[in-house]
């Protein structure tokens, strides 16, 4: 009996309820329990065979598998209802409640709730128990650990791992560290979860020493995912080092051509200048690439600002048949618009629209800057207006696309559609907006918006946003009210804005104003070279050659050398 229910399909299942409810059938305990396991599909249909078997009411078992099935099926109303009037409740049931309560986005309340029930029942919780709490319910982690305490379950792997995150989430990494102690034998699961805190959080001392505290202790090994870990800590220059120890860790293991481990260690050699040809090599090691993998890649070669072999990795990936994502389209758009390649853009394109990743917000940005960069401002427009939905960057990358094409009225037109959507513009909006009246001319505009910034978005002005005024006024020709407009902004102390303003003056020819903003930067920065370049090309506009040598000689005094310029002729 046991077998052929095992082995049942759906319609002999049906077949062998109906016998059952003539009596035809009789189930024990084990049998009933796998006729529940089989019927996970028609949990009512189950529900009907228990409440026929009378001889049963008693066993708990059964009941719980019937609320499992619910739950599993989404019926957590029914579930609920079939919970209030089981006559045997027991811990199971309460995991089972608790957890299906947990997965519904505002269950922490009910979970709570159910909690309650359970102590005054005087059923026990159990690791399970408290392991769900805590992942439904961080605001309350102190409560939950005391009572893991009082239970005697604090030191238990499973509810110590779910304390180690709760108190990262509320209390901080040092509290969560401080946590893991209390765990008397920690299995490889406490220690991912600790090394993964650590790791999320930027710790990379704290993952590393976790991780060496794992290998030397020796309760358990590491695997895949501890080592995917602790390399997502690896993200600068300076850490290729630790992300080549890593690597060997992995031969070592085994684990080399693991998908995500070469997945990881494509992505750490990208960001800490380990080489295209170490990164290519870690590619072909993996088995199984899948379209982690090869986004990896491609995104890895465009920020080292190798477009064109990002491109031919993408056509390779196209040839094998791997399909793309959403993800893959964003990191591959910017490869085409570094090569300025519109016809390869469009393309791509239409492999978006066929793939149906065209509603995609973070897809439709990339083709709007990628369009920009091609030089086709009617296409960026176009697909701009074909997104169905904005965010900020889209808003953002349309503005600025417009201004550096010179179509400074087209990108306040955009903003004020911004404003009219009721989206809200970040300090990056106010930036590009600001850099397009600049260039555009549109002086009075500009002060408009930054004053609407501060006012209006309540956005405190960087030194950028301020550069850009200042070099607005001073393109207009109004040096006094640059300067006067870095009196006012407090900004006497900062570099950026004299420069910005020495930079105008060498345009218009300002030799007084110029002198005072060199002085200013010179000052502020005495290591730099640029201020006495731009003030000696403003005394030889002005055939002030007398002073242009006096200049040289500061420069040669300071112990300062101007960088030399090359050009293609250069031997």
């Amino acid at each position: 009996m046991l077998l052929k229910i095992k082995c049942a399909k759906p319609r002999n299942l049906c077949e062998l309820l109906k016998r059952f409810s003539c009596g035809a059938v009789s189930f024990d305990v084990h049998s009933l329990a796998h006729f529940l396991d089989a019927c996970m599909y028609d949990a009512a249909a189950a529900h009907a065979c228990l409440l026929k078997s009378h001889y049963l009411a008693g066993c708990s078992s059964p009941w719980n598998k019937i609320l499992s099935l619910y739950c599993r099926s989404g019926l957590l109303p029914r579930a609920q209802q079939l919970f209030d009037v089981i006559p045997s409740r027991d811990v199971v049931s309460y995991n089972t409640m608790i957890c299906a309560h947990a997965r519904q986005r505002r269950g922490t309340f009910e979970s709570l709730r159910l909690y309650t029930r359970m102590l005054c029942e005087n059923i026990k919780p159990d690791h399970i128990t408290l392991s769900m709490l805590l992942a439904t319910s961080s605001m309350l982690v102190e409560q939950i650990h005391s009572h893991s305490t009082k239970m005697g379950l604090n030191s238990n792997a499973f509810v110590g791992g779910a304390l180690v995150s709760g108190y990262e989430r509320c209390r901080g990494l040092e509290e969560a560290i401080r946590t893991c102690e209390e765990i008397e034998e920690m299995d490889a699961v406490s220690w991912n979860i600790l090394i993964d805190v650590c790791a999320r959080r930027g710790s990379k001392r704290h993952a590393v020493d976790m991780f060496c505290r794992m290998c030397k202790e020796g309760g358990s090994a590491f695997d895949c995912f501890t080592l995917t870990s602790v390399l997502k800590t690896c993200s600068v220059r300076g850490d290729l080092s630790l992300g080549m120890q890593l690597h060997g860790c992995s031969w070592k293991a085994g684990l080399v051509r693991d998908t995500p481990i070469g997945n990881a260690l494509i992505t750490m050699y990208m960001k800490c200048g380990g080489g295209l040809d170490t990164a290519v090599e870690v590619f072909r090691t993996i088995l199984d690439p899948n379209i982690i993998s090869w986004t990896a890649m491609i995104t890895g070669l465009v920020q080292n600002g190798l477009a064109r072999e990002a491109a031919s990795f993408y056509c390779e990936m196209v040839y094998v048949g791997m399909m793309e994502n959403e993800f893959c389209f964003t990191s591959v758009l910017p490869a085409f618009g570094m090569l300025v390649s519109l016809d390869h853009g469009r393309m791509i394109h239409s492999r978006v629209i066929k793939s149906g990743f065209y509603c995609d917000v973070m897809v439709g940005n990339a083709l709007i800057d990628m369009y920009f960069k091609c030089g086709s401002a009617e296409d960026a427009q176009r697909a701009f207006e074909t997104m169905r939905n904005h965010d900020t960057v889209s808003w953002t990358i349309t503005i600025l696309g417009f201004g550096q094409h010179g179509k400074a009225e087209e990108a306040l037109q955009i903003f004020r559609a911004l404003e009219r959507s009721g989206t809200s513009p970040d300090s990056v909006t106010f930036l590009a907006l600001l850099s397009t009246c600049s260039h555009g001319g549109l002086v009075e505009e500009g002060i408009k918006i930054f004053h609407s910034m501060v006012n209006d978005y309540n956005i405190k002005p960087k030194r950028e946003h301020c550069a850009c005024v200042i070099d607005m006024l001073g393109r207009a020709g109004k040096l006094s009210e640059a300067e006067k407009f870095i009196q006012e902004m407090g900004l006497e102390r900062d570099p950026l804005a004299w420069e910005s303003l020495l930079g105008i003056c060498a345009i218009h020819g300002a030799t007084e104003l110029g002198e005072r903003s060199a002085e200013k930067v010179m000052g502020l920065e005495p290591h730099k070279d640029g201020p006495y370049v731009l003030l000696s090309n403003i005394y030889a506009e002005q055939n002030m050659w007398e002073e242009k040598v006096k200049l040289r000689g500061r420069l040669d005094a300071s112990m300062l050398a101007k960088d030399v310029g090359y050009s293609w002729s250069s031997g």
